[in-house]
């Protein structure tokens, strides 16, 4: 069977392992950080959606700002996760390119954290935007991070996995066989998932190292990701955030890009 972005992917955040990862508790990154302190008080007690929840990193915040909450995502294993984490918090089983199940203008605050945009392919992606743009109400706000295609990340060449060094034999032995396992899954994936790879002039999905580079993820620019939102009916000049939640104006060489985006308030708005 010949493999796609989509079944690369959707296989690998399936997989028990990766969904135990993600079902850890984490805390919000620097950039999330910033946007949610942003959206907060306009969202308050506002219908929010958390596309793409995984294994519930933010719940908890998200939910401080309303309790009109609802958290999907593709892998039924991450659903799972979250209701188990989450007793009696709403957690349904969707794709963020076909949300039939929410009305139009439905939700004010969608989120779609942790780059997870990026794990469909260029029309998919495209598609996910317009129906984010649907299901927000007038005035809505979506928060969303990227891969960066400006930043070093795109260029780097293969990673081995890191070696920790210790003066313990017996220790040392246990983690050179986890460093060889790991460098050999790096090592197949690479060669099998790399033809898969698309350089085009506005965007780029690339086999990252991320899960031992058993994933093609989307890389953009911030000048071709705000153009994207125009296009697909948002305001234009979407907020930009870098990693370290500080500001960005129309650069920055950080692995991942934050943004928030508004939809427009009246009809006939940007993309109408």
């Amino acid at each position: 069977m010949t493999e796609s972005i989509d079944s690369v992917n959707l296989r690998t955040m399936t997989d028990a392992a990766v969904v135990a990862h993600y079902a850890r508790p984490w805390g919000l990154s620097p950039a999330e950080e910033a946007c949610f302190a942003l959206v907060a008080e306009e969202a308050r007690g506002k219908p929010v959606l958390d596309i793409g929840v995984g294994g519930g990193r933010t719940v908890a915040a998200l939910r401080a700002i309303s309790d009109d909450y609802l958290g999907i995502d593709y892998s039924a294993g991450m659903v799972a996760a979250c209701r188990e984490r989450f007793p009696g918090v709403r957690f349904e089983h969707a794709d963020a390119r076909d949300m039939a199940q929410l009305a139009d203008g439905s939700i004010f605050l969608a989120v779609f954290s942790c780059n997870g945009i990026g794990m469909v392919s260029h029309e998919d992606r495209l598609r996910i935007l317009r129906e984010v743009q649907r299901v927000l109400q007038p005035g809505g706000l979506f928060v969303f991070s990227t891969h960066n295609r400006n930043s070093p990340e795109y260029r780097r060449g293969f990673r081995f996995p890191e070696l920790q060094w210790s003066p313990n034999p017996l220790r040392m032995l246990v983690r050179s066989a986890r460093f060889a396992r790991d460098t050999l899954r790096r090592v197949r994936n690479r060669r099998r998932l790399r033809p898969l790879e698309i350089h085009a002039d506005d965007y780029a999905v690339i086999n990252d190292v991320c899960h031992d580079y058993g994933t093609m993820l989307y890389y953009v620019s911030l000048a071709q990701q705000r153009r994207q939102l125009a296009e697909a009916g948002f305001e234009p000049d979407a907020r930009a955030f870098d990693l370290d939640g500080a500001p960005i104006g129309d650069d920055t060489q950080h692995d991942s890009i934050a943004l928030v985006v508004r939809k427009p308030s009246v009809a006939g708005g940007p993309g109408a």
